[in-house]
């Protein structure tokens, strides 16, 4: 079978606290829901069209039947998610600030240390008939070391997002030779800062033209197109919950381009979506469908058009 879109990554459900007006938490989360940024990245490509796969591990208890029933239910192909009895399910303690609706995030890992170099061979035929394959630096480094130069040397494109982006530093001589062989890196500015030892983010985009893509929060993103910087502004719209807005981006970005948009093209659909999710509550709530998400850019380009 084919896929547009195989995400190699973790799993895991996310509690939600909302701080209130005076500063305050209630002692229990008021929201526990599937997250984890493979698993949002997956819903998010599927909710955008693309044929989508998982490559993952989980928990084989409640908490791990309730992440793979969110998965089916996003209609993500499951075959390749491992359900393992002896080990525990990530789980992430998410805390929403009330004043600017960012977001602080302290992880449990369970099944994501678990991933083996093993997958990548047990799974390879999934990864073969991709598209894209996305991944996120969240397994043990080796792990996503093996995965990147499978994909390499087989001419699969991977888009990687550095959510431990010291295992990226170029400090490492060896980390260059990895940047080389993978297609895109979605980051944000401090994640870029931390990649490459420097504030100066131009610099690092030139150096990387058409493949280095920087978040800068609500001032959009930017990368270079080997002529020229190019900035996309974000899309002004009321702030809600920031969790998954970057897993939204680099999900519909996949699945753009799976389509054969080009990666301005993909950019821009990819920042509308990201402004929807922004708009909702959790993670994964208001990661848009495809025709939602065509709704909203009509409507934000009409009042564009009008002012």
């Amino acid at each position: 079978m084919n896929f547009d879109i195989c995400v190699f990554g973790g799993c895991s459900l996310d509690m939600i606290f909302y701080q209130k007006k005076d500063g305050t938490y209630d002692n229990v989360p008021d929201k526990c829901v599937p997250g984890g940024k493979g698993s949002n990245q997956a819903v998010a490509a599927s909710r955008a069209g693309a044929k989508t796969v998982m490559i993952s591990r989980i928990g084989k208890d409640a908490i791990g039947k309730k992440i793979l029933d969110n998965l089916k239910y996003n209609g993500i192909d499951t075959s390749g998610v491992e359900e393992d009895e002896t080990i525990e399910n990530d789980y992430s303690l998410v805390k929403v600030r009330y004043q600017d609706k960012d977001n602080e995030i302290e992880r449990h890992n369970g099944a994501i240390d678990n991933f083996t170099e093993d997958m990548i061979d047990t799974y390879q035929d999934l990864i073969l008939n991709s598209k894209i394959i996305v991944c996120q630096l969240k397994s043990p480094k080796e792990v996503t070391e093996k995965l990147i130069d499978f994909c390499y040397q087989n001419n699969k494109k991977l888009i990687l997002t550095p959510c431990h982006p010291t295992r990226l530093s170029i400090s490492n001589p060896k980390n260059l030779a990895l940047i080389d062989k993978i297609f895109i890196i979605t980051c944000n500015q401090k994640e870029c800062e931390t990649i490459f030892n420097t504030d100066d983010i131009e610099s690092c985009i030139r150096k990387y033209p058409n493949k280095l893509i920087v978040t800068l929060g609500k001032a959009g993103l930017m990368y270079y197109d080997g002529t020229k910087i190019v900035k996309i502004p974000a899309i002004e719209t009321k702030i809600v919950d920031t969790v998954g807005a970057g897993d939204t981006l680099a999900g519909n970005l996949a699945a753009n381009l799976a389509k054969g948009l080009t990666l301005n093209e993909s950019l821009k659909k990819a920042t509308y979506a990201s402004a929807m999710k922004i708009g909702v509550e959790t993670a994964q709530a208001g990661m848009p469908y495809l025709e939602e998400l065509e709704k909203f850019i009509a409507e934000k380009e009409g009042q564009k058009k009008e002012s």
